[in-house]
């Protein structure tokens, strides 16, 4: 079982349910708990719902024996009313140390952390995938903005990796799964480099961000230039071109 359970505080049912739902494609081994609505049904956010789905989750991640130092319950939110109420809990609770609260897209950062939960990373890790997602939409809106008003903006963040080789490796793939590099493709790829010493680039977007790989919209058939760098860079390379093959589902 994975070391990290989620909390989803929504204001409308529909909203959480779809977001686990789409997380849950990517992530299948990773339990969700919700938190939405008023209690009398309607939109909104109840501090009673979420403390019970906290302590929901708080009840599957810790058992007799379990490593309690990665472990935790991360809690993401989608408007900034339903983020005072989490934090409002966790501060009455006094903060504890197994639970989180990020500001991240609701979306975009259950994606990534529910992807990067799957793959075995504790609550830390867990919270600043959510956060890097909402870094990476941040840069590509500014780049969205560059394009329409044609004026240059500096970049406000970049990623830092440490990489032990500095050799690269580069080769140009064909996709041949018929899924392409959607959804739950991208996610099998993210969770599967992940415990490699290699960082992996694919068309010039970080390959271990679920959302840069769907951003590239890429289809059965279409060509991509894929690079490796790292000790594993080798085993890196031979991992994505047997995913984009469809051999990894």
């Amino acid at each position: 079982m994975a070391c990290v359970a989620f909390v989803i505080i929504s204001h409308s049912q529909e909203l959480a349910e779809g977001v686990v739902e789409l997380a849950s494609q990517m992530a299948p081994d990773i339990h969700f708990e919700l938190a939405a609505g008023e209690d009398t049904g309607g939109l909104g956010t109840s501090m009673s719902k979420v403390e019970d789905a906290l302590d929901r989750a708080l009840a599957r991640i810790h058992k007799p024996g379990s490593d309690s130092c990665r472990r935790g319950v991360l809690l993401l939110t989608d408007l900034g009313s339903s983020t005072m109420v989490a934090q409002t809990v966790l501060e009455l609770r006094g903060n504890p140390k197994d639970c989180m609260c990020v500001t991240a897209p609701l979306v975009e950062g259950t994606v990534a952390a529910a992807v990067a939960a799957h793959g075995g990373s504790g609550l830390a890790q867990v919270a600043v995938a959510a956060c890097q997602s909402a870094i990476d939409l941040a840069e590509r809106a500014r780049t969205e903005i560059a394009q329409i008003t044609s004026v240059v903006l500096e970049p406000s963040s970049s990623r830092v990796f440490e990489i032990t080789s500095q050799q690269i490796l580069e080769e140009e793939m064909t996709v041949s799964d018929p899924a392409g590099l959607h959804a739950r493709p991208a996610a099998l790829l993210v969770r599967a480099l992940a415990p490699m010493d290699a960082q992996v680039w694919i068309n010039d977007v970080d390959a271990s961000s679920v959302l840069e790989l769907m951003s590239l919209g890429v289809r059965q058939g279409q060509h991509i230039h894929v690079r490796a760098q790292g000790l594993e860079r080798e085993e890196a390379m031979r991992c994505v071109r047997e995913m984009l093959q469809g051999h990894g589902s």
